[in-house]
């Protein structure tokens, strides 16, 4: 991002708010692979390093369509989050991604590089005054976004149009 080492070290600086998940996706139906063993969604945090098994099931919305992310043996996938979306005025866009289940088990890790709760997001002046560009999102602090995407998870909203993303600070 052309940004100074270190840099998140100022929404980060402990680490307690960083998460690593194991996740097992049972067998889906013999022919059914479409069913979802995680729906679609962005991550919220900054990154999201993933190692999957073989078996695969992630997949990445690209152009309207779902492309699978195949598993390479030894590579792990890495998923820019909303935060960092933010952070680049958009440059950097999270990405949609969903987990299918196979006719087998699944393993993952995910270990999810986050940024403390009160903690203020705004694009930075390297992507926007600097370069002479308008800032794409207004200014809002963390826990009030992840206090309403759970609130999505907790309380699903009746229309897909009204699931609350990282969009609803776009200005």
């Amino acid at each position: 991002m052309g940004l100074p080492p270190g840099f998140l070290r100022d929404y980060n600086d402990d680490r307690a708010f960083d998460l690593m998940i194991a996740r097992r996706y049972f067998l889906g139906p013999e022919g059914e692979e479409e069913n979802n063993g995680f729906g679609a969604h962005e991550d919220a945090g900054c990154v999201t390093f993933i190692l999957q098994d073989s078996v695969g099931g992630l997949e990445v919305l690209k152009d309207g369509h779902w492309v699978p992310a195949e598993p390479i043996d030894g590579s792990i996938v890495v998923n820019i989050g909303d935060f960092i979306q933010v952070l680049s005025n958009g440059k950097s866009k999270s990405a949609t991604h969903r987990v299918v289940r196979k006719p087998a088990h699944r393993h993952s890790f995910a270990f999810f590089f986050n940024i403390h709760g009160d903690r203020w997001v705004e694009p930075l002046p390297e992507f926007t005054a600097k370069i002479g560009e308008a800032p794409r999102y207004r200014r809002f602090l963390y826990k009030e976004y992840q206090q309403l995407r759970v609130r999505n998870k907790s309380h699903p909203p009746a229309r897909p149009e009204d699931v609350f993303r990282i969009t609803h600070y776009a200005i």
